[in-house]
């Protein structure tokens, strides 16, 4: 008699084969870019969503030690609204530095008139710096 499998066995085992296939593709970033990238990032979303708390948790430890939240907090005036931010590049100069240019679209809290002031596009650039074995931003004054 041969072996038959139903229609129901056969989809959930097709399910679970890439279910495991897509698992193993869910691997920790490698190489140093690659986390910068994705630290740079939550860093970002951290700062547009305005919990600074979290971005200045990104911040290095020697930074932190010398600079408090509320010194961190102050840097960021109500003059202008980071609306989205992405990492264009990270260039990893050294093997504990990179360098990151983010693309930023900001909307100035200014009036022309009666009408506001447009949303501008500019890239920036930010230290990354490896302390302890983990990357951490390196703010710049």
């Amino acid at each position: 008699m041969p072996f038959v499998i139903s229609p129901v066995v056969a989809r959930y085992a097709a399910a679970l084969v890439a279910a495991v296939a897509l698992a193993g593709c869910a691997t920790k970033p490698s190489g140093p870019e690659q986390v910068v990238r994705e630290r740079a990032t939550q860093q970002w979303q951290a700062r547009i969503a305005g919990d600074l708390d979290k971005s200045y948790g990104f911040t290095t430890p020697s930074y932190r030690g010398g600079t408090s939240l509320e010194t961190f907090k102050k840097g960021f005036g109500s003059a202008v609204v980071v609306k989205s931010a992405e990492v264009a590049t990270v260039v990893c100069e050294t093997t504990d530095k990179c360098v990151v240019n983010a693309k930023v679209v900001a909307q100035p809290n200014l009036l022309l008139g009666r009408r506001a002031v447009p949303p501008f596009t500019t890239y920036i650039d930010e230290t990354w710096l490896r302390e302890d074995g983990q990357w951490w931003l390196f703010p710049t004054p």
